[in-house]
C-alpha cells in the first residue's frame, strides 16, 4: 500500500514548524512530519463492517497544507491527531470499493465512494456504539473524537494513497450521474453548502464573501441558490477569480479602500480613524462569510458589518489568533462557526450534506466546472503542496491522481 500521512513525532513536528516559519525549503526535505510510504502491507479488514477502497483521485485541501506545515498550535483547542500515532492525509477523494466485510449491506464491490466522516471518532475508528452526534449525522461533533479505536488498527490509509480501509458508515456513495472528474469537488461543495445553511441569507440582504478560493466560490453559488433575492459582493484581489465569481452569481467586487467601499455599497456612515490608526464606521453588510481565516480577516470583517449583522466563520487557522473583539459587543454582532458538513434540513427534508451536494451538481443547480485547475501524480505530492503554498492566480483546486 502507498499512503501519505502525518506522523505524531514531536521532533519532526517541531522541525516542520521551524521550517514553515523560518526556512521554507526545509519543508520539502526528509524532516517533515508528513511522510510518503510506498511499501506498507495491505491491511486486513479489522471487522465485518469495514470496506477496502481503491483510490482514483483526491483533492488537495487546506487541512492537508496545515499538516504539511504542522501549523496546529499548542494553544489551540483543535488537535488534529488525538488517539492515534498517525493522521492519513486526503479526504476529498473518489475511489472504488474492492472488498466488503461480511456485515456490510450498503456497499458492494465496484461502487464508487468518497470519504464522508473524516474527523469523526465513531465513523473513522469503527466504534459501533455511536455517540448521539454521530447517530444524528452530525459527525463533526463526535464525542469519541479522541477515543482509541476498539481495534488494533494497522496502517489504514486515506485519500492520498493508492488504497485504504474504512468503516462503511464513514463513506458516502457517489451518484451514478456524477462524472469521474466531479466527485473530488463533492467534499468542498459540502463545506460551502453547509456554511450557507448554517446561517442562511435573507431576502434583500447585502452580503460580502471574503476570499474566492474553492470554498468562497462555492459559497457565492450556494447563497444565490438559497436566496436569489440578495446582493453579493466579493473580496478577492485575483482578477480571474473575480470573473469566475461573477459567472457563479456574484454581483459586485469590493475594491479600493475596504471601509470606504463598504460604506458606499451599504449606505454606511463616514469613516472614522482612531488614535492608533484603526478605521471604523457605522453601517455595513448584513452578513459576511469569511472564507480566509486568521487575524486580518477577523479584524477587518467584523468592522465591515452593520449593527447586529452576522459573521460566518468558515476559513480558519488551526491555531489561536488575536484580534480586536470590540465590534462584537459594541455592535451586538452574531458569530456563527462552521465545521465542514454533516446533516442538513432543506426544503422539508433532513439529509446528509453529501447527498444534497450531489443532488445540486446532478441537477445542474450547482456548477463545479472550471474548479479543478491542476493535476499531480501521488509521488509528486510535494510539488502539489508547493504550488498550493505559492498560490498563483491560476490555481483553484489541485487534484492528486492516485493510480
Amino acid at each position: 500500500m502507498k499512503t501519505i500521512y502525518f506522523e505524531k513525532d514531536i521532533p519532526r513536528i517541531l522541525a516542520t514548524k521551524f521550517a514553515a516559519k523560518h526556512c521554507k525549503p526545509m519543508l520539502y526535505g526528509g524532516l517533515n512530519a508528513v511522510k510518503f510510504k510506498t511499501d506498507l502491507p495491505d491491511p486486513p479488514l479489522p471487522a465485518g463492517d469495514w470496506v477496502r477502497v481503491k483510490n482514483i483521485a483526491c483533492g488537495l485541501c487546506g487541512t492537508d497544507i496545515s499538516f504539511f506545515k504542522a501549523t496546529t498550535g499548542t494553544n489551540s483547542a483543535f488537535e488534529p491527531i488525538p488517539g492515534s500515532k498517525r493522521t492519513y492525509l486526503g479526504h476529498e477523494n473518489v475511489g472504488v470499493v474492492t472488498e466488503v466485510g461480511s456485515e456490510v449491506t450498503d456497499f458492494k464491490v465496484g461502487d464508487r465512494v468518497t470519504i464522508r466522516a473524516y474527523m469523526s471518532g465513531c465513523d473513522t475508528k469503527g466504534i459501533r456504539d455511536r455517540c448521539p452526534y454521530c447517530e444524528a449525522g452530525d459527525y463533526n461533533f463526535c464525542l469519541n473524537y479522541g477515543a482509541p479505536s476498539p481495534y488494533d488498527l494497522p496502517d489504514t490509509g486515506a485519500g492520498w494513497g493508492d488504497s485504504f480501509i474504512y468503516p462503511a458508515r464513514g463513506l458516502a456513495h457517489i451518484y451514478d450521474e456524477i462524472t469521474d472528474e466531479q466527485p473530488v469537488m463533492v467534499g468542498p461543495t459540502c463545506v460551502s453548502i453547509h456554511a450557507v445553511l448554517c446561517a442562511p441569507p435573507q431576502k434583500g440582504e447585502k452580503i460580502l464573501v471574503m476570499g474566492c478560493g474553492t470554498i468562497g466560490l462555492g459559497v457565492v453559488q450556494a447563497i444565490k441558490i438559497v436566496e436569489p433575492d440578495c446582493e453579493v459582493w466579493i473580496m478577492e484581489r485575483v482578477k480571474t477569480k473575480q470573473e469566475f465569481a461573477k459567472k457563479l452569481g456574484a454581483d459586485h467586487v469590493l475594491e479600493g479602500d475596504l471601509y470606504t467601499a463598504t460604506a458606499k455599497a451599504t449606505g454606511g456612515s463616514e469613516i472614522y480613524t482612531g488614535m492608533q490608526g484603526n478605521k471604523y464606521f457605522f453601517g455595513g453588510f448584513d452578513r459576511i462569510y469569511d472564507c480566509i481565516g486568521g487575524n486580518w480577516s477577523n479584524h477587518t470583517g467584523l468592522r465591515l458589518l452593520r449593527a447586529r449583522g452576522t459573521f460566518v466563520k468558515i476559513g480558519h487557522h488551526m491555531n489561536a489568533v488575536t484580534f480586536d473583539e470590540s465590534p462584537i459587543w459594541w455592535q451586538e454582532l452574531k458569530l456563527v462557526g462552521v465545521d465542514a458538513h454533516g446533516m442538513e434540513h432543506w426544503q422539508g427534508r433532513d439529509l446528509y450534506t453529501f447527498d444534497l451536494a450531489q443532488e445540486w451538481i446532478r441537477d445542474g443547480i450547482y456548477s463545479v466546472e472550471g474548479f479543478v485547475t491542476h493535476h499531480f501524480k501521488l509521488a509528486d505530492y510535494k510539488e502539489a503542496l508547493k504550488l498550493a503554498l505559492q498560490n498563483p492566480p491560476d490555481v483553484v483546486k489541485i487534484v492528486i491522481d492516485c493510480q
